[in-house]
């Protein structure tokens, strides 16, 4: 059996729950897939496990991900660069592994050091956009309000990374409507231009309900995209069918600063909310 190695790039992403660190006991609904691939790395405290996996027939293509394995004994004894068969079981929530086993080993493909973007205060870099609508914009038109965006694209299929991001966004959306401050606003950008047009990001929002005054969807030139994206430690690759990706969601204060950069999706709704009323409430 021939693994084509693809890179190794993780990203964080925000949800409105964290991933259990118990298997779930009471999930009938749940979907199942036999998978295999190669582990590039194990991170037994937190359960979790980076896999460069071939593609699982009827729902993923081959990709490199991070994986939740809940059940720790799962990966006693494994060491990146085994060759590894799972199951991985989907619900519309939330996805983890619950079989693994080692088959062989081979050498597991490098991976980028992980960056957590600038320091605080760092002015945001400006980006040309294209919204759901079809019309053009950038992220300095944002100046004067708080700004919160986080990268995706629309295939994603994993429902704890790009579809838990823009549940938080969701949250977050809930609870800032309901305060009294307006000064703040939402955007979800895939770096995915060539596949997520307008029509594509318009379908894909329309289930999460968008306030169109507060929360865009929209994406750019994939070379301006990923520029934006490299400042905050965010790295994707579309060299090939894949897309590999980690997750890096960004906050920026009215003055539009830098003022938090959320890695990985173990973070809650309500820090960002947290985070979007004291941006708000920055001044120059």
């Amino acid at each position: 059996m021939r693994f084509r190695f693809l890179p190794l790039l993780v990203f964080s992403l925000a949800g409105c729950d964290r991933p259990p660190r118990v298997a779930p006991q009471n999930a009938p609904e749940a979907v199942r897939y036999e998978a295999r691939g190669v582990l590039q790395k194990i991170d037994a405290a937190e359960r979790r496990a980076v896999i460069a996996h071939e593609e699982i027939p009827g729902y993923m293509e081959a990709m490199t991900m991070e994986f939740s394995v809940p059940d720790a004994p799962l990966l006693a004894g494994l060491v990146p660069g085994d060759i590894v068969t799972f199951r991985l079981a989907v619900t519309p929530a939330r996805g983890w592994v619950d079989r693994l086993q080692k088959t062989g080993h081979t050498a597991p493909a490098p991976g980028p050091a992980s960056a957590d973007g600038p320091p605080p205060g760092t002015p945001l870099p400006d980006c040309a956009l294209t919204d759901a609508r079809g019309q053009a914009l950038r992220l300095r038109d944002f100046r004067g309000r708080a700004l919160a965006f986080t990268f995706i694209f629309t295939r994603c299929p994993l429902p704890d990374y790009c579809p838990l991001m823009n549940r938080h966004l969701s949250a977050v959306q809930t609870a800032l409507t309901a305060g009294p401050a307006a000064n703040w606003q939402l955007l979800s950008l895939s770096f995915d231009p060539d596949y997520d047009t307008p029509a594509r990001l318009a379908a894909y929002a329309a289930p999460y309900q968008p306030d169109p005054a507060h929360w865009i969807f929209a994406t750019g030139r994939a070379e301006e995209v990923r520029a934006l994206g490299a400042a905050f430690g965010f790295a994707f690759s579309n060299s090939g069918t894949p897309l590999n990706h980690n997750l890096r969601t960004v906050v920026v204060d009215a003055a539009g600063r830098v003022q938090r950069v959320f890695a990985g999706n173990e973070w809650q709704a309500a820090e960002l909310i947290a985070e979007m009323q004291r941006a708000m409430a920055a001044q120059p």
